[in-house]
């Protein structure tokens, strides 16, 4: 990068700057839309669970998904954003948000949640590792990637049934204004965000997925990981758990399958393969620490230790 007129490093503060206002405006975008969206489905009278598992998962996956759209969508595409920031997602969440957890406080997790909920997460990684196997998921994989999460939704409301919400809340007017003012601050951020990262990368001269991974996914998974440090302080182990493996199976089904549909989600073969396998590897990982129904500080910290040697990784291989 050069600095040498001053001219460069301003430009590199601008993008930098453009980035972090984009993702607070994505940030905000995506609370606008989950709450109103939760108000609809109350005065439906809608469960509470199907709100979770529906409304509020797709909610806080909102900012991963705005922007994995808007660069399947920029001139000639940026599959590799795409992809980028859902495996880089599901790494911070597991990695930082719940090994940061666990590494503070410890988890404890109920022997119901492992029953389905972390057999769905593996089987997930493990479908995303089987499309990605050629380094690009087309648009009939996507539809695949999809169904297996409507399966499994279909499921868990199925198991849920005795969660019916009575109904009654009163329509407000205002949380309608609400949920447009939340589309309206997503399509901005994203498109800003999308702009940002292409601009980082070719200042810095590495790769849109790199960026995409150290910054974009990181930035996106905030929510996951406030929450999931929230909830291990509070002793409730469930929600964290819930939390990560819910928004790491839509990353990776919803997200790329969705995404899939706009244009072909193709990676190189260089950058697949330094996240890829530690991305099936961490989850695989998560899955035996969880055998006990916990998460020990020293499991957590071992996630954290993951998560950053894959860093350091991706910056001296990439």
């Amino acid at each position: 990068m050069r600095t040498d007129d001053g001219s460069s490093g301003a430009g590199s503060l601008l993008e930098f700057l453009t980035f972090a206002v984009s993702l607070v405006a994505l940030y905000y975008g995506a609370k606008a839309i989950t709450d109103s969206a939760v108000h609809f489905a109350k005065v439906l009278g809608i469960s509470e669970f199907v709100i979770g598992a529906t409304v509020v998962a797709f909610g806080t996956a909102l900012p991963e998904f705005s922007t994995s759209i808007v660069a399947m969508m920029v001139d000639g595409g940026a599959p590799e954003i795409a992809a980028g920031n859902v495996l880089g997602s599901i790494l911070a969440n597991t990695g930082l948000a719940l090994g940061a957890a666990a590494a503070l406080y410890g988890i404890y997790i109920d022997r119901k949640i492992l029953e389905t909920d972390l057999s769905f997460l593996l089987a997930s990684m493990l479908a995303i590792y089987v499309v990605f196997l050629d380094y690009r998921i087309t648009w009939i994989e996507g539809l695949l990637l999809i169904a297996i999460y409507l399966s499994f939704l279909r499921h868990e409301i199925s198991e849920h049934r005795k969660g019916e919400a009575k109904g009654g809340e009163k329509f407000n007017p205002r949380q309608l204004g609400i949920f447009f003012a939340g589309i309206l601050l997503l399509a901005i951020g994203a498109n800003y965000m999308i702009e940002a990262i292409l601009s980082i990368s070719s200042t810095l001269g590495i790769p849109e997925g790199v960026v995409a991974v150290l910054l974009l996914a990181v930035g996106t998974s905030l929510p996951e990981i406030s929450t999931a440090i929230v909830a291990a302080k509070s002793g409730r182990g469930d929600i964290a758990m819930g939390d990560i493996m819910g928004a790491n199976a839509f990353n990776a089904l919803i997200i790329l399958g969705a995404a899939s549909l706009v244009g072909d989600v193709a990676a190189s073969e260089a950058f697949v393969s330094v996240t890829l396998p530690v991305v099936v590897l961490i989850s695989l990982l998560l899955g035996f620490m969880v055998l006990g129904n916990r998460i020990t500080r020293f499991e957590g910290s071992m996630l954290v230790a993951i998560y950053l040697l894959e860093v350091i990784a991706i910056l001296t291989i990439l």
